[in-house]
């Protein structure tokens, strides 16, 4: 287990032992909250002209660059995060959105 998936399993678990409900008061009432959406793993906020600044830097070395063009291709695509036996599939956007797959 690498120390990514590591982190979202604790944030994963913080999340259900520590949630008391009032952090789901920016979501409506009638979604489905599995983990607290202030606990939800963000995609690092890279603009255009910032990637174009890092893919034009000479002291990076190519698998950093690589690793942050995987980042921000990534960027709008659902956050998955271990919940129980499946993952919860969170919208980058709307934290509030959230689908559990088995």
């Amino acid at each position: 287990m690498d120390v990514k998936q590591l982190a979202q399993v604790v944030l994963a678990l913080l999340s259900s032992v520590f949630a008391d409900g009032s952090a789901h008061a920016q979501c409506p009432p009638e979604a489905k909250i599995y983990i607290d959406p202030r606990l939800v793993p963000q995609p690092p906020n890279i603009s255009p002209n910032n990637m174009m600044g890092i893919l034009a830097n000479p002291h990076l070395s190519p698998e950093a660059k690589t690793e942050m063009y995987r980042q921000y291709s990534q960027r709008n695509q659902p956050i998955a995060v271990p919940y129980g036996t499946g993952k919860v599939l969170v919208d980058p956007t709307n934290p509030c959105i959230q689908q559990y797959i088995p």
